[in-house]
């Protein structure tokens, strides 16, 4: 699709502040737009998207007149804190936050572990959410973590003088013991809204199993599964694919 020269312009930058740490972000879109997305970026990635996917998205969200908002969490991108310190409750807290700064009620997308996390946040505040977007929600991470593993990999001795290496980024004990007390999957009836599951067949690293996990719960969800894609669509026929019908289902939520 061909994104016009004004919604390209329409990017500012963006920051919050939780917990003392400075979470900077950008808001593509018109000042009074048709309605408000936020998205959540996935486990160790930035607002960015993995080759510019959460830009390219929120443009063409953009071009249809809606706004964008999209956050680095702590650790991650340009916002404070460290990658060592993350943790999901932490994170969950940190979304919390960014819709309680964008007007709502909210069009909420996450990728992966970010898509994992927004549907907990939709299950305790389901007031604030206009409609869920997953794309390959990572609740397989509560799984790994319980067999002792991160990423398919066995986590050893995780502290200060062993950190876990994600692609190197030093990552510490606080994300294991995050899932202690967390289960995915607790408490998402108490969100009635629409429901959008998108999972690639070929997703090596979260199984489709998971978004159909999802689907059990929220009878009300559609779920797209996407023939060769993997967990970044990193094929730009997917891609595309994944993106038009995205904006598609979150126009037919706005009313």
């Amino acid at each position: 699709m061909s994104v016009s020269r004004n919604a390209l312009s329409q990017t500012r930058s963006i920051e919050i502040v939780h917990e003392g740490r400075a979470l900077r972000g950008t808001r593509y879109g018109p000042d009074e737009p048709r309605a408000h997305i936020l998205f959540a970026h996935g486990f160790s990635a930035n607002r960015m998207g993995s080759g510019r996917m959460i830009v390219d998205f929120a443009r063409r969200l953009a071009a249809r007149g809606f706004a964008l908002s999209a956050f680095d969490r702590a650790g991650h991108g340009e916002s404070d804190g460290a990658f060592f310190d993350v943790a999901v409750p932490d994170e969950i807290a940190q979304l919390s936050a960014m819709v309680d700064s964008v007007p709502g009620p909210l069009h909420l997308v996450g990728h992966s572990l970010g898509g994992m996390e927004l549907a907990t946040l939709a299950g305790r505040r389901p007031e604030t959410v206009a409609s869920l977007t997953l794309w390959a929600p990572a609740a397989a991470s509560a799984d790994e973590v319980a067999r002792g593993e991160i990423l398919g990999r066995p986590m050893g001795r995780i502290d200060d003088d062993h950190p876990f290496d994600v692609e190197g980024q030093a990552l510490g004990p606080a994300f294991a013991a995050g899932f202690q007390n967390y289960d995915p999957f607790q408490g998402l009836d108490a969100y009635a809204g629409p429901v959008h599951l998108h999972h690639g067949e070929s997703d090596a690293v979260v199984p489709p199993r998971y978004s159909h996990r999802y689907a059990e719960i929220w009878p009300q969800a559609e779920l797209t599964l996407y023939p060769g894609a993997d967990h970044g669509w990193s094929q730009l026929d997917t891609r595309r694919a994944l993106m038009a019908h995205s904006v598609r289902q979150i126009e037919a939520a706005t009313r």
